[in-house]
């Protein structure tokens, strides 16, 4: 059984999110993609700023979990798609790693976002000091999965510590914080700021992404 295909109600510390509401101001119009139904970010965003967002996940919301100014559409973030309207900022979080279409995913930011406006995204890094040291001692870095239905093979016991179930969550892409400034630099966007975050050394990582666990980026469409 897949787990997570895109991403979905990933448990995201709410300290990452800080760092992308931080980019965002009252009144903009913001799309997030792959919301899952939770609708985590969403609800934290708008009870730090007066904004209007519309969200998306490949699966339908089931229960109504809308507000005023939160609107869900269901929609595969791997599928070309254009609103009616441009918005000012495009976010997604530990979406990239569990597709295949990923030119298609930055395609869809940049279509849909104004000039001038910004992506901000979240995803793993492969080049984690964590993935260095599984890498050195013979293991498969437990962020890049080789199965759709179990997640630990090769994992040894970094997988273990991070997956205890063993479950496939569908990590199928790995990105080093090189890679995803290139393809984005490729896809015409402009770096403004990367963080590195981890949940164990929160203040720590924030000022080495290059070896965080995860990297977040804020980019600006040229």
């Amino acid at each position: 059984m897949v787990n997570n295909k895109q991403a979905g109600d990933n448990l995201i510390d709410v300290n990452l999110y800080e760092l992308a509401i931080n980019h965002i101001k009252d009144h903009q119009q913001i799309l997030n993609l792959g919301c899952g139904t939770l609708l985590n970010f969403e609800k934290q965003l708008i009870s730090k700023r007066d904004v209007n967002i519309k969200c998306c996940d490949i699966n339908p919301m089931k229960v109504p979990n809308e507000s005023e100014h939160i609107k869900f559409f269901e929609q595969n973030v791997e599928k070309q798609f254009n609103l009616n309207s441009k918005v000012d900022v495009v976010t997604f979080f530990e979406l990239i790693e569990h597709i295949d279409e990923t030119d298609i995913l930055l395609q869809n930011c940049y279509n849909n976002l104004k000039d001038d406006g910004l992506l901000i995204c979240s995803l793993p890094n492969l080049a984690s000091i964590y993935a260095r040291i599984e890498l050195l001692l013979g293991f498969q870095p437990h962020v890049l999965e080789v199965s759709n239905v179990y997640g630990n093979f090769g994992t040894g016991i970094f997988g273990k510590l991070n997956n205890t179930t063993g479950t496939s969550i569908h990590h199928i892409r790995g990105f080093t914080l090189k890679a995803i400034k290139e393809m984005l630099s490729y896809y015409q966007f402009k770096l403004v700021k990367v963080y590195g975050y981890d949940h164990r050394f929160k203040r720590l990582m924030r000022y080495f992404p290059s070896i965080a666990s995860v990297n977040v980026i804020v980019a600006r469409k040229l």
